[in-house]
């Protein structure tokens, strides 16, 4: 069976495996303690409350051609193989006249990469195009036109948080 001098099998030697690292615990911190678990609280239910669609579960997203306000786009259920929502904007200004089409949709995968785009084609006259793709649930919305200038995407808000988080730790 073994090798060796025939008087059984050859034993190995083996070390026993190192005991495990000692899990992190913070220190108390005094006032910081409560902040920093409200803040965790608050970027958990962020991230949590993102739409991401659940392991076997379809992506959403917002659905309309060429229509003239976000209302117009509905949510809709998409096919098992599309992974990205893709939203277009076109805005044609004509000197004080604004005119937008929104297009929106499910696809596999997001065509290019997201893009913005602005000519002039004479005095008073602008065209945009705005292209972005997203992966989660209902993710491409647009924003209230009232929500203005303080209006932050979660995914920044988000972000910041945690990396506010990481500093406080």
């Amino acid at each position: 069976m073994g090798g060796g001098d025939g008087d059984g099998p050859d034993k190995a030697s083996f070390s026993a495996p190192p005991p495990p690292p000692a899990p992190l615990q913070a220190e108390p911190s005094g006032v910081m303690g409560e902040p920093v678990l409200v803040l965790w609280a608050l970027l958990a239910s962020l991230g949590c409350a993102g739409g991401a669609t659940e392991p076997g579960e379809n992506l959403s997203c917002y659905q309309c051609f060429k229509a003239t306000s976000r209302e117009f786009c509905a949510p809709a259920a998409c096919a098992s193989t599309d992974r990205v929502c893709v939203s277009h904007a076109v805005t044609i200004t004509l000197r004080l006249r604004v005119g937008i089409l929104l297009s929106k949709r499910c696809a596999p995968r997001c065509p290019n990469a997201n893009m913005k785009s602005e000519w002039s084609s004479g005095p008073g006259m602008l065209g945009k195009i705005v292209r972005q793709c997203c992966s989660r649930s209902l993710c491409n919305r647009a924003p209230a036109p009232q929500e203005g200038p303080w209006a932050l995407p979660r995914g920044f808000l988000l972000q910041a948080g945690l990396g506010l988080l990481w500093v406080l730790l």
